[in-house]
């Protein structure tokens, strides 16, 4: 009787992996590669790691074996890989459908409230038994910006996945270096900033830090005016991390719209090879 429930385990649990595999090839089908032709300096990579996936719905306790069926656990599965392949839909018309305006239209601010819907609805299956959002950390988050400042890159992940790349400048100098720092961004998220500490410049009306996302202590990713575009790529900043503007403003547009829980920032000195 013992081998037969050991060998009636060892189906099941064969099972399960097999239906997950299956679900996990779904999900890989679901969420297509996005096309970035406007933004001539993004880089499209389709990678995953799967040493970084520590999202497991086996291991989360929602599912209780004895308690649940099957069928609740796989639907589980399913609604979850759904709603991911949504939330990264809506970021591809975000980037379809955002102009190099200053400020937000009307319509792109509603591709972001309507976003932000989807990523609410999305998180209700991220929370724990006391109803709490699970914290995330890095690529466990929604949205997680890397900026590599040997190479003067900024790398961002969604989902887990890479999906682009824009020329920065950091600091130029030790007077002015970028310190390292791996956060939660504290905020504010604004569209409209100009430093009172180094004032100088402006990008079509929204200051000379337009599309800022303060990470802490006065640092932030924003966009920055014509004169330095050339500069993008090569250290020249202050201390924040310029972007070109329209790079920023989906950047900021992303933030808004998982906020900044599910956002995580990682600036670096290098990154390993």
């Amino acid at each position: 009787m013992k081998n037969y429930t050991q060998h009636l385990l060892l189906l099941l649990v064969t099972s399960l992996t097999l239906l997950s595999c299956k679900t996990e090839d779904k999900k890989q089908e679901a969420a297509k590669p996005f096309n970035y032709e406007a933004f001539k300096d993004s880089v499209i990579n389709k990678t995953e790691s799967d040493t970084n996936n520590t999202s497991n719905i086996f291991d989360d306790g929602k599912f209780v074996p004895g308690k649940d069926s099957l069928e609740t656990m796989l639907v589980k599965i399913d609604t979850q890989w759904k709603r991911e392949a949504s939330f990264m839909d809506r970021y591809d018309t975000i980037k379809k459908k955002f102009t190099n305006n200053p400020g937000f239209s009307p319509e792109e601010k509603e591709v972001i409230a309507t976003n932000i819907k989807t990523v609410d609805s999305f998180l209700i299956s991220k929370k724990d038994t006391t109803g709490k959002i699970i914290a995330c950390k890095e690529k466990e988050c929604m949205v997680y910006a890397v900026v590599d400042k040997a190479n003067q890159k900024l790398y961002l992940w969604l989902m887990g996945e890479l999906k682009d790349s824009f020329l920065v400048s950091t600091g130029k100098g030790k007077k002015y270096d970028t310190p390292q720092m791996s956060l939660h961004p504290e905020g504010p998220i604004v569209t409209k900033y100009t430093s009172k500490k180094f004032p100088g410049g402006n990008y079509l009306g929204l200051g000379n830090m337009p599309y800022a996302v303060f990470l802490r202590d006065g640092y932030a990713i924003h966009g920055t005016t014509p004169g330095s575009f050339a500069k993008l790529g090569t250290p020249a900043s202050h201390g924040c991390v310029r972007l070109h503007p329209d790079n920023a403003k989906v950047f900021n547009a992303i933030v808004k719209s998982v906020g900044l829980n599910q956002t995580w920032v990682s600036i670096k000195d290098s990154l390993p090879k």
